[in-house]
């Protein structure tokens, strides 16, 4: 099982990295965000995982062992295989994918392409045991209006990981659980703190 590689970025696709290790090169799929801000010649290390199918061996790569593990973890869902559960991640991060689960927030889950309303319940059914407890004091940092601000972050032009580093940031000094009425509000202050960043 190959489990984790350092190694030089060989070649960049949509969503692919050529990851030369050692003088060998590993294809990797990886989410769109991990591969445009990855550069040829530079140094980059993946979390990965192995999966192995009759006709093809594929290597997911990801940047954190959270990120892998909720990989492994949607796939134990019944009928989700490795391109669902990446799609998944490529669209929200880890964190706050598993606080969509633990808060029940069906649509957010169905705006991902290829889920359906029976998909997106399913991955809430089969999960909620997992992430309902140990992510309850998290899930009132999440909701709709986290899901709208994220997504019009992202559709400004800033990748996942940083809209969600800026609206983190943001909460931090919030000084209450935001409600919908604080989506405008929350995305002008996270937009600021965006900014701030670049």
């Amino acid at each position: 099982m190959i489990a984790f590689m350092t190694g030089t970025v060989f070649e960049i696709r949509l969503n692919r990295i050529i990851l030369l290790v050692n003088g060998i090169g590993y294809e990797v799929i990886v989410a769109p965000d991990i591969a445009s801000e990855s550069k040829v010649g530079g140094e980059l290390s993946l979390h990965t995982s192995l999966v192995v199918r009759e006709d093809s061996w594929s290597l997911y790569g990801f940047l954190s062992q959270s990120a892998k593990s909720l990989f492994e973890e949607l796939q134990s869902v019944t009928g989700i295989g490795p391109k669902v559960a990446s799609a998944l991640l490529a669209v929200y991060g880890p964190d706050a994918l598993r606080n969509i689960i633990a808060s029940q927030d069906n649509e957010a889950l169905e705006r991902v392409p290829g889920i359906g309303k029976k998909v997106a319940s399913r991955i809430l059914l089969e999960l909620k045991e997992k992430f309902g407890a140990s992510y309850k004091s998290k899930s009132a940092l999440s909701g709709p209006w986290r899901t709208q601000v994220i997504g019009a972050l992202t559709g400004l032009g800033y990748s996942q990981k940083e809209a969600e580093s800026s609206l983190d940031k943001v909460l931090e000094s919030f000084g209450r659980t935001p409600t919908s009425e604080d989506t405008p509000e929350m995305l002008k202050l996270a937009l600021a703190q965006s900014r701030q960043k670049r």
